[in-house]
């Protein structure tokens, strides 16, 4: 791995800065207790405001009197949450750190460093630590549910742990996400995790699920781990765009074709494309998802969410082979079919082209045992739920 001469530069006096703020958090340990400071929460290390920790944020910050902190590391997601009245603080800064140790409460999506680079080490001088998971967990599985790992030594183990997110409650949208979270985390007591009160974010699903979609076909195909993978996945996408095929249906039918990249993806170049072919920020995706009348996805949990739409999904997973050799599932793909499967651009271009995707008939027995089983609640009532929940949580601590 490659790391810029800033960083080689910075990372040690960053590392120091952390750490004096370090030796000042037991002097705020009554302040955490008492909870009259503003709780900080973050999601994607900072780069976006999405998911559920832009769910239950949005909430704290609209619908009650508790005091929030956005933590951002994007001057520009800054300026657009500063603009809509939220308070915001940068990530890693000094203001940010003096929060962080007088928060009651720290909330976080995808990890610790969603907060701070260094926040591992402040796990046991923080307030509440509450992991909300960035979606919905039933679709790739984290390192310790993987075969491999049944095999590791107590040592290995012990070290894996250390790496991975660490916290005191983990909040499940269902008992079904639950097992799912304990099979990801098994070193993790089952009193950590905490069902009924999860998935914030599918509360602006659920509102815009009646809403009659845009004649859009909407691809988000996940990020690839390796540099290889990633070559394919680039390439993928410009066979698709440059499709002939998908082209004439596409301007025919008058529909619009929107591939919407991870944030990890690798930046990719497609040269000119036809208007009907789109390449939108992923910042974008909540917005566009409800428009769009038919899914395209891999390995994503968004085909999870797009349960909640009832309309077409397809699978793409042309790399299945290669990427299942690394990466396991919690619902093995063979059993979650959702909608058609196709392998190549070729295939893909055709069965759009077809109007086959229309037809869901032959997946609404899944479709149905899926979405009862992961959606006990479709009123857009998860963030309330969720906020009530830690709440709780801290009134529980605090009582101690």
């Amino acid at each position: 791995m490659k790391y810029s001469w800033t960083f080689l530069v910075g990372y040690p006096f960053d590392f120091l800065h952390a750490m004096f703020f370090r030796l000042l958090a037991p002097l705020y340990a009554k302040c955490r207790a008492e909870g009259k400071s503003p709780w900080v929460i973050g999601g994607h290390r900072g780069r976006i405001y999405e998911d559920n920790a832009a769910a239950v944020h949005g909430y704290v910050a609209e619908s009650t009197d508790q005091e929030i902190i956005w933590i951002s590391a994007s001057k520009q997601l800054t300026r657009e949450l500063e603009g809509r009245g939220y308070r915001v603080l940068r990530r890693n800064s000094w203001k940010a750190r003096l929060a962080m140790i007088k928060a009651p409460v720290a909330i976080y999506s995808h990890g610790e460093d969603d907060i701070d680079q260094f926040f591992k080490y402040f796990r046991k001088q923080s307030g509440l630590r509450i992991h909300l998971n960035h979606g919905q967990n039933f679709a790739k599985t984290g390192y310790f549910a993987v075969p491999a790992a049944a095999s590791w030594s107590e040592q290995k183990r012990a070290e894996m742990q250390k790496k991975f997110a660490d916290f005191d409650y983990m909040l499940a949208g269902s008992e079904y996400e639950k097992q799912m979270f304990l099979k990801a985390m098994p070193y993790k007591p089952e009193s950590a995790f905490i069902p009924d009160c999860g998935c914030a974010h599918v509360d602006k699903l659920i509102r815009a699920a009646g809403d009659k979609p845009e004649g859009r076909i909407l691809w988000f195909p996940t990020f690839r781990d390796d540099a290889e993978d990633a070559e394919q996945l680039n390439r993928m996408e410009a066979e698709v765009l440059h499709s002939e095929t998908l082209r004439r249906y596409l301007e025919s039918t008058g529909r619009k074709f929107t591939l919407v990249r991870h944030i990890n993806s690798r930046t990719g170049s497609f040269g000119d494309i036809a208007p009907c072919f789109e390449v939108r920020d992923i910042q974008e995706i909540g917005k566009l998802l409800p428009t769009a009348e038919c899914l395209i996805s891999d390995y994503s949990s968004l085909a999870i969410d797009w349960l909640i739409f009832d309309r077409p999904f397809v699978r793409f997973a042309f790399d299945i082979e290669r990427y299942t050799r690394k990466r396991s599932f919690y619902i093995p793909l063979d059993e979650l079919v959702l909608g058609k499967d196709v392998k190549t651009a070729e295939e893909l271009a055709d069965f759009l082209a077809s109007d086959a995707w229309k037809d869901r008939t032959p997946y609404l027995p899944k479709i149905e045992f899926y979405k009862n089983k992961i959606f006990p609640n479709l009123e857009p009532t998860h963030s309330e739920i969720c906020v009530a929940k830690i709440r709780e949580l801290l009134q529980q601590r605090q009582a101690k």
